[in-house]
């Protein structure tokens, strides 16, 4: 039996056939429309010459046109390979080369620099998922074109691809995660377990679908049970609050950040908006102010505090309604096939209460980084996959993350990593060594700060300039400190704890305020 992701839409195109399967803006398709227009699209993209195993990258924000193409690629078992559409032209292009994709769908606002980036690579093709120009191939028209037509979904086992997610690790090279159609089907079934998903239930979904955040946190698990997915292209406080009560959402994932500027709509209309139907809402690393937040606006829900990552595709641990109180700070218990532990540098449990790295294995755990074999070896040893991440179990085996290994920096919901920014600071000429840690912000959660060991003569102003013209945007650190030196260990290791409290005691050579649009 094929394990097709697409598969899911074929019974429901009959059981479910004129419900709504999903909602953008002022369309909506019905199962049997979602399942035709899948179909349409398969067989558009089979006569361009796109099938079993090419490789098609996105650099989109939410359309439908995403989702669709993402079904249609399975169905004829080929491999999907988004891309965050933040990034440079130079950074799309490393990606796309290194996936080595045959094509690339885009919108409109992200056009000019997907196409920059499909030049530096050469030999990629342009798709449009909303219309762009007359002379690119476009999902619309090819679903026009093929309507009617039937494609048999690929035969596929549990290890086929079925798409290829990049995250930023601790080195400066963005790695592939490898995502297979048994990986997704583990992933549905534990959310669908988990957050108990039934046909009635309508999911909000406004997490770039770019991350595993939108396809997979429950993402895609929302249509295996007959529910309906709102799409919304961007996050947006008011738009949410019109949905909620139009759409009657029940759940949705959202990050930190953005809980005060939905309280804040809220507080802003002349009426109190109605959210009672939401009954679940999963969110990550939300401090007790803005938990008190949440509990406020959406008081029938289930507040998840949850932990995964792009490696386990989503969510690992959620934290269970009975105990979102009393396990405040908690990250949860392991989903239904999925078994973590937290183990000393030698792979031995660690007792409880005590710190050590959290690794994982089961079904939904990737197989690796796509062609980084000596990445793949070190992240995914002796059955378990490391995520670089420190945590402990309490007597009641609620998982807490309590640090970093990988450095990461978590920013308005992106995660991005600290050595791929000193690596660009370090390769201006008048910089001798640069340490990049994650500064503490009211809207953002975090943002990248900068401290630069440089020759005499070095102006911060033209540094941001040189990061600029490397890194995306979200990237460009918000502060740069001018030191002497950076404090190391014996090892020769920055202390980047140490730099964190020196921040509190210096002043920047250079903030983001000063130079607005940063």
């Amino acid at each position: 039996m094929t394990a097709n992701l697409s598969r899911m839409l074929r019974g429901h195109a009959v059981r479910f056939a004129d419900v709504d399967a999903l909602v953008f803006e002022d369309r909506r398709w019905t199962y049997a429309e979602l399942d035709r227009d899948v179909d349409a699209l398969a067989a558009g993209l089979r006569g361009e010459g796109i099938g079993r195993d090419d490789r098609v990258a996105v650099v989109a924000s939410n359309v439908p046109e995403f989702l669709l193409l993402g079904l249609a690629l399975a169905r004829l078992g080929g491999v999907l390979v988004p891309l965050n559409y933040r990034l440079t032209a130079g950074e799309l292009a490393h990606l796309m080369r290194h996936a080595r994709v045959v094509a690339a769908g885009t919108v409109p606002e992200h056009a000019e620099v997907t196409v920059a980036a499909i030049a530096q690579v050469g030999g990629v093709r342009p798709i449009a998922l909303e219309p762009v120009d007359d002379a690119w191939l476009t999902v619309g028209v090819l679903i026009e074109q093929h309507r009617g037509e039937r494609v048999d979904d690929a035969d596929v086992d549990s290890g086929t691809l079925q798409r290829v997610v990049y995250t930023s690790g601790t080195t400066s090279l963005p790695k592939g995660v490898m995502l297979s159609h048994g990986n997704v089907n583990a992933n549905i079934h534990a959310q669908v377990f988990d957050l108990g998903l039934r046909s009635t239930d309508r999911i909000l979904n406004f997490a770039p679908l770019y991350h595993v955040g939108g396809t997979d946190l429950p993402g895609y698990g929302i249509w295996h049970v007959g529910g309906r997915m709102v799409l919304q292209r961007r996050f947006d406080p008011a738009a949410i609050l019109d949905a909620i009560e139009a759409e009657g959402i029940t759940g949705m994932v959202v990050a930190a950040t953005m809980l005060d500027m939905i309280r804040r709509e809220a507080d802003a209309r002349g009426t109190v908006p109605d959210l009672s139907s939401v009954r679940w809402l999963i969110f990550s690393q939300v401090p007790p102010a803005l938990f008190g937040v949440a509990r406020g606006i959406f008081p029938n829900a289930r507040l998840i505090e949850g932990y995964g990552l792009t490696e386990t595709c989503s969510g690992l641990t959620y934290l269970d309604a009975a105990h979102q109180d009393s396990k405040q700070g908690s990250v949860g218990l392991p989903l239904p096939w999925v078994e973590v532990r937290v183990v000393d540098t030698n792979g031995r449990d660690v007792p409880v209460g005590e710190n050590g790295e959290v690794v994982a294995r089961g079904p939904k755990v990737s197989a690796g980084y796509l062609d980084d074999p000596e990445a793949t070896a070190q992240a995914f040893r002796d059955g378990w996959f490391h995520t670089g991440d420190v945590g402990c179990f309490d007597e009641d085996g609620y998982l807490y993350i309590r640090d970093r290994l990988k450095d990461m920096i978590r920013s308005g919901g992106e995660n991005m990593s600290s050595a791929e920014i000193e690596n660009v600071l370090c390769d201006h000429p008048l910089v001798l060594a640069a340490s990049v840690v994650g500064a503490p912000h009211e809207k953002w959660q975090e943002v990248p700060v900068a401290f630069v060991v440089a020759h005499p003569g070095l102006d911060p102003v033209d540094l941001i300039a040189h990061a600029n013209s490397r890194l995306g945007r979200f990237k460009i650190p918000k502060e740069i400190y001018l030191v002497e030196d950076l404090p190391v260990n014996p090892s020769g290791k920055v202390l980047k704890r140490d730099l964190r409290k020196l921040r509190t005691h210096l002043s920047p050579d250079w903030a983001a305020e000063n130079r607005p649009g940063v």
